[in-house]
């Protein structure tokens, strides 16, 4: 899938971060973006986890691909590390 520039900066502009929150042991730190979620905390034992959710039914249909699948790519310190059309 190919995003037009616009859509991509469009949804990059309505990201929102949602914090964790002090009285709600259960929150993590959560980036929210073109109805996705994106979370990225410090566990004991494991160090830091990246944790992506695409079923949260909010995804706009001009993100999802006729076969259902989001296109993604997740890279660390730039090197793609996963990619998926």
């Amino acid at each position: 899938m190919r995003l037009s520039k616009r859509r991509a900066t469009t949804l990059n502009r309505r990201a929102r971060f949602l914090h964790q929150h002090r009285k709600q042991r259960g929150t993590l730190p959560c980036l929210e973006t073109g109805g996705t979620q994106v979370y990225a905390y410090w566990s004991c034992g494991e160090g830091l986890v990246v944790s992506v959710h695409l079923d949260t039914g909010e995804v706009p249909g001009d993100l999802i691909s006729p076969d259902g699948t989001i296109s993604i790519r997740i890279t660390v310190n730039g090197e793609c590390v996963f990619s998926a059309d």
